[in-house]
């Protein structure tokens, strides 16, 4: 039996996309007779995923939130409990697996799991060049990665701006595929004839600074989109959605819908004829990765690792830069193109199922316990790489 500790670094929000790969590989972990502790933040609130995973059979040490006093203190007390939760949670485990939503966000869990001597491994889901670390931190981080038994990013564009960002090789770097919500299978019937109208979905958490949704409405406001018979729907809840309310308003963009998370992305893609996903920095997003399984061309901007799945005018369009004009230009060939977008999209759909297996939770699983088992050289496909 193999003893892991998952430390979801998490300290934004309850759950979210980041949180998928680590917590389906926890899970199937456990089933497999293995002990597994899941060190994660207490909301104060109950969410089905945790549920989830104390039914797999994972044990769930919380992490409360501080005190008043505590956060007053917070620059002397964090690290001092940091050391002791992992002290207690770590005891006699034969991995440490450090998931993130960013490649820094984890430094304090790594320099103490490695100072513990325990045998960890990274997770890095999201990188920016705008989140360049000052040369004492970008040391720090360099030690620890280069310290890891593994450090798996979701793009090779990521992995590639961190090893500039550090200044380091990252030896034990590799890039692992994120599960998704749609079947592998998916086969959403086509809307209706894109001759005669364009509909768009943009899914993902309402947070421009993340994810552009205002170069879009900008877009949409331009005169040319105006007069064209165009759809579009903002699908997800985040931070900012009273704002992008506020500018579809100002903007007077009648055509422009906010639906709030969907559960159905199959039922999604049956109404929409493309994804647009104007994003500013990314890891690899799973509405990219969903959409392509569900036969849809892609209009991304070209950042992380988009361009490592979409081809540009093959399979989707790819905008160069996040910027107003740039992705205008994209839209536009995308309403150009608006009769070969269902051949583009089965293009999609076989480029997809050639860069992702059926299960990467369970690609990850294999990859994690080769790591515990002295290997970790294991690769599955489509799966890792």
């Amino acid at each position: 039996m193999r003893k892991y500790l998952f430390i979801a670094v998490n300290e934004r929000q309850a759950w979210g996309g980041s949180e998928l790969l680590w917590s389906l590989a926890a899970a199937k972990l456990a089933r497999q007779g293995n002990e597994v502790r899941v060190s994660i933040r207490d909301w104060g609130r109950a969410t089905p995923e945790i549920d989830r995973l104390r039914v797999a059979g994972c044990q769930i040490v919380w992490r409360r939130e501080p005190t008043a006093l505590v956060r007053q203190m917070r620059r002397v007390r964090r690290v001092a409990e940091t050391v002791r939760h992992i002290r207690t949670a770590g005891n006699g485990v034969d991995l440490v697996v450090v998931s993130q939503g960013a490649h820094t966000d984890g430094l304090t869990w790594m320099e103490i799991t490695r100072g513990a001597g325990l045998k960890y491994a990274i997770i890095a889901q999201a990188a920016a060049e705008e989140w360049w670390p000052v040369d004492e931190i970008a040391e720090r981080l360099a030690v620890c990665y280069e310290n890891a038994s593994a450090a798996y990013f979701v793009s090779e564009a990521n992995l590639a701006l961190s090893r500039r960002q550090f200044g380091t090789p990252i030896r034990h770097g590799r890039v692992v595929r994120n599960p998704f919500n749609v079947r592998y299978d998916a086969r959403p019937k086509w809307p209706s004839d894109s001759a005669a109208e364009l509909t768009l979905a943009c899914v993902g958490r309402l947070e421009p600074k993340a994810k552009g949704q205002d170069l879009l409405l900008e877009v949409l406001a331009l005169p040319h989109w105006r007069h064209r018979n165009v759809t579009v729907s903002l699908v997800g809840t985040g931070v900012n959605e009273r704002g992008l309310r506020t500018m579809i308003e100002n903007l007077q963009l009648s055509n422009v819908h906010v639906t709030g998370f969907l559960d159905d992305i199959e039922g999604l893609w049956s109404r929409h004829h493309a994804l647009v996903l104007p994003s500013r920095y990314e890891g690899m997003p799973l509405a990219l990765v969903e959409a392509m399984l569900c036969s849809r061309p892609c209009i991304v901007t070209d950042v992380a690792g988009h361009k490592e799945v979409v081809r540009d005018g093959v399979n989707g369009f790819l905008a160069k830069a996040p910027t107003v004009e740039l992705l205008d230009e994209a839209m536009n060939r995308a309403w150009e193109n608006r009769s070969r977008l269902q051949e583009m999209g089965n293009t999609a759909a076989i480029d997809v199922r050639r860069w992702v297996s059926q299960d990467p939770s369970e690609d990850f699983a294999r990859e994690l316990s080769a790591l515990v088992d002295g290997g970790g050289e294991t690769r599955a496909g489509a799966g890792m790489q």
